[in-house]
């Protein structure tokens, strides 16, 4: 009896089409203006690359180093309540799924879901970076990540999500309603958007370092 996959049986990314309906969408959006927004902030990033949009500075590190600014969004939290619980258990059945068939990872709880705003007067953008940030000594680590489409790609141009895994490039489906997983450690990033406002759902779920 084998217990282990093969390397080519897990695939790093897995994407769901039609995963929101307009309907759901909508609410969603409703749902998430009504909440106040934040600047999106970054705490501490292991990605030091500077792409070429990112031009500003946000802050340094304490040995006087010019962290390059990585991150220009809105952030809306979305908690879970009667409102919009529908939404938490909707993507925890999903994650279910497709940890059972693909990830196979040990997974204990979901991180309060994000609602982004990506828009063209400040031509937001999220440059590269990922989302474990360092684990060393956490008990807890994010392991699955994934991102949900709520704009049409007709209403925006740019904003895409790009994934980079060994070398190669790998653009995210921009199908409103799609939702995609993928390794949270995979170096991700969202570029400019130039015309319109893309908005989206991201979220990570957590579970024991080094299991």
């Amino acid at each position: 009896m084998y217990l282990l996959r093969e390397n080519y049986e897990i695939n790093p990314i897995c994407c769901l089409d039609n995963f929101l309906t307009e309907s759901e969408i909508e609410t969603i959006i409703n749902h998430a203006q009504k909440i106040k927004p934040q600047q999106g902030k970054v705490i501490t990033t292991n990605i030091k690359e500077k792409n070429d949009f990112t031009s500003e500075y946000e802050g340094e590190y304490k040995n006087g180093e010019i962290l390059p600014k990585i991150r220009n969004s809105l952030i809306r939290g979305i908690e879970s309540n009667e409102k919009i619980s529908w939404l938490y258990q909707k993507i925890v059945q999903e994650i279910y799924r497709v940890n059972q068939e693909n990830f196979d990872y040990i997974l204990k709880f979901i991180e309060c879901l994000q609602f982004l705003e990506y828009n063209e007067n400040d031509e937001g953008f999220y440059a590269k970076h990922n989302d474990c940030n360092n684990t060393d000594n956490f008990a807890t680590i994010r392991k699955l990540s994934f991102s949900i489409q709520l704009s049409d790609p007709d209403d925006y141009e740019g904003g895409e999500l790009i994934l980079y895994i060994n070398g190669q490039e790998f653009i995210a489906p921009k199908t409103k309603g799609t939702i995609i997983f993928f390794q949270s450690d995979i170096v991700h990033e969202v570029t400019p958007v130039t015309k319109g406002t893309r908005y989206s759902i991201v979220g990570w779920v957590r579970g024991p370092n080094l299991r």
